[in-house]
């Protein structure tokens, strides 16, 4: 009977899952980068249809320039980050540092600047059949 009482004391005193609407749509912050998001797709899609001779070339390059602030990929990624946080501060998801890669950045039998390589390296380009 107090096995029971204690468990279910300590699932009362963990913190709460965090969702991720609460950090996706609802603050402030969220919602203001949504609108100004879907105003952007707006006017690159309303831009489309102007003639090319008409456009200001600068407003353009800006435009173009802007889809990797405004796509939608980077948008959750960057709200998204607090949702990180409160996941792993909540205990739900743990963050823990892997060992270094003890593998070569190149092997030096397929690099082709690596004498080591002789002919192997032409393999990957289709020079050598095997």
């Amino acid at each position: 009977m107090q096995d029971g009482d204690q468990i279910e004391r300590t699932d009362e005193a963990q913190v709460p899952s965090p969702r991720a609407a609460d950090w996706l749509w609802r603050p402030w912050y969220a919602k203001v980068t949504w609108v100004f998001t879907l105003l952007y797709w707006i006017g690159l899609e309303l831009m489309i249809t102007i003639p090319y001779d008409r456009l200001n070339i600068y407003l353009v390059n800006t435009m173009v320039l802007l889809i990797f602030v405004f796509n939608p990929i980077t948008v959750v990624a960057v709200l998204g980050y607090g949702f990180l946080k409160a996941k792993v501060a909540c205990g739900e998801w743990v963050i823990t540092p892997g060992p270094p890669s003890q593998r070569p950045i190149l092997d030096p039998y397929t690099d082709p600047f690596d004498p080591r390589s002789g002919d192997m390296h032409l393999r990957h380009i289709g020079v050598i059949q095997d």
